[in-house]
């Protein structure tokens, strides 16, 4: 994917892009020399519309790269002086290209079947818009498709498949759909054998804390998911919490911590919404190969709604030296109550797991697994997320334009809006105590991003709300964002 220079523009033949987008196509060509240092580190790009008129192609072409390059932290927009390759740091990692033998991060799926119509109105006991929950509605559920996969599951499988023990990581058929699907969608090679399958990201943490020993201080990150630690807690896991900065885990504080495993959400943080830059990305690589027997687990939880852009590429998937523990689940995709989760081990934790931990036997019932292995095959699965996502992308534009319209210019900000299924809202110059009375007074359940601080004086995050939006419709958004702005309206 070579590139050549001509003055300070870059060129790349555009007719090599066989069956890529030609978007796609430049965002690829531009990563990979950035990674192998063909684009200098703090080398001043085209501008978007220099480069389009140099390549023959549209400034939106342009655009798109570039705004997945700044996503990902391989390029810096610097106002009123353009844009500039970001420094990577190229150690401990492995290829990104094609030829390195890794998948690019992602493609798109398109979203041809949007869903239709609106759900049914969703209360919690207490209030009538619940943001601190962001749940599959009923109505979203492909009940229909799910019933069929199901259906054939019990009447082609043969009895002893169904009722026999299954292999201790999961059955074949539903690793092998996995590794597909992530192959295809996450640019992640991950071999059958390195998969395990357990009933919930909870349980594989769980296993995974066996796996890699307890004598072990996990840095966690703060603010972050307050049952992720209980589960830490309840392993008898010495815990550090680590701050964020604005390209993910500080490095400084992982290294003041002296943790030797990380768990963290480098594609969409919960609850910041931080995409881990591909910067900081090579940092934590680095760190884990310093000493032996450090780990990243890296909980991929909501990667499929990233709503603009190309999927974030995975930690796991530039990790050289088989230090990174990917973990991912179907429950925000199919439901909470559908409790299938996998994670994929390198090769060392993956014979190390057949050794002294396959005495386990696989805790989701092989109907199951067989079932959503159909669901997957079929494409199913992909149809789905695509609905949800469209679905996903519908609400929260409905909400963010009503809060637009119905809140003072300049009074809030949004937060990682793009790249999952949440966002921050933070608002300027408000009384929390007030505000926070208004909103129950008006019947809002939004949660403050100290709620989910390991700090009990965090005044880092105050007037910064977290907004989980999936189990609305937009007529119920719209009447959420109103909500909101009455409470705001009544303390100003």
């Amino acid at each position: 994917m070579a590139s050549l220079k001509a003055g300070a523009m870059l060129t790349y033949d555009m007719d090599q892009r066989g069956e890529e987008s030609l978007y796609a196509y430049l965002y690829n060509c531009m990563r990979a020399d950035i990674e192998n240092g063909s684009i200098a580190a703090g080398e001043k790009l085209p501008s978007k519309r220099k480069l389009a008129d140099h390549l023959g192609v549209s400034i939106v072409t342009v655009e798109g790269a570039y705004r997945q390059l700044i996503a990902e932290g391989y390029v810096e927009s610097r106002a009123r002086r353009g844009y500039f390759a970001a420094y990577i740091s190229s150690s401990n990692t492995r290829a990104l290209t094609k030829e390195g033998g890794v998948a690019p991060a992602g493609t798109f799926m398109p979203d041809a079947f949007e869903h239709k119509g609106e759900n049914e109105p969703v209360f919690s006991p207490s209030y009538a818009f619940d943001l601190s929950k962001g749940q599959l509605p009923e109505s979203l559920f492909p009940l229909a498709s799910w019933s069929k996969a199901l259906r054939d599951t019990l009447t082609q499988e043969p009895a002893s498949v169904l009722v026999g023990e299954s292999d201790p990581l999961g059955c074949m058929a539903l690793r092998e759909e996995i590794s597909r699907y992530l192959r295809q969608t996450r640019g992640l090679v991950a071999p059958p054998e390195n998969i395990v399958v357990g009933s919930g990201a909870q349980t594989l943490y769980n296993l995974t804390v066996q796996l890699i020993g307890r004598n072990r201080t996990v840095g966690v990150e703060d603010p972050g998911y307050p049952r992720l630690r209980r589960v830490y807690g309840a392993n008898n896991v010495r815990l550090s919490p680590i701050p964020l900065d604005a390209s993910g885990v500080s490095m400084a504080s992982v290294h003041a911590a002296g943790v030797d495993t990380l768990h963290i959400t480098p594609s969409h943080q919960f609850p910041t919404g931080i995409v881990t830059s591909v910067s900081r990305r090579h940092e934590l690589l680095g760190w884990a190969t310093e000493v032996p027997g450090r780990y990243i687990i890296e909980d991929d939880y909501d990667c499929e709604f990233r709503l603009a852009g190309r999927p974030i590429p995975t930690l796991q998937g530039i990790d050289a030296s088989e230090r990174v523990i990917y973990t991912n689940t179907f429950s925000k995709s199919l439901g909470s109550a559908f409790r299938i989760a996998y994670m994929v081990l390198p090769d060392h934790l993956a014979r190390r797991y057949r050794d002294e931990l396959a005495f386990y036997s696989c805790t989701v019932p092989a109907i199951d697994q067989l079932a959503l292995a159909r669901f997957m095959q079929r494409g199913e699965f992909e149809r789905h997320v695509n609905r949800l996502r469209t679905h996903a992308r519908d609400v929260r534009d409905a909400f963010l334009a009503t809060l637009k319209e119905s809140l003072p210019q300049g009074s809030f900000t949004v937060a990682g809006h793009d790249a999952g299924l949440h966002f921050v809202l933070g608002f300027s110059e408000i009384d929390d105590v007030r505000f926070n009375e208004s909103l129950a007074e008006n019947s809002v359940r939004m949660p403050s991003l100290r709620e989910f601080s390991m700090s009990e004086n965090d005044a880092t995050n105050r007037s910064r709300y977290v907004v989980q939006y999936l189990q609305l419709s937009t007529t119920q958004a719209q009447a959420a964002a109103l909500a909101i702005a009455r409470a705001y309206a009544s303390t100003h």
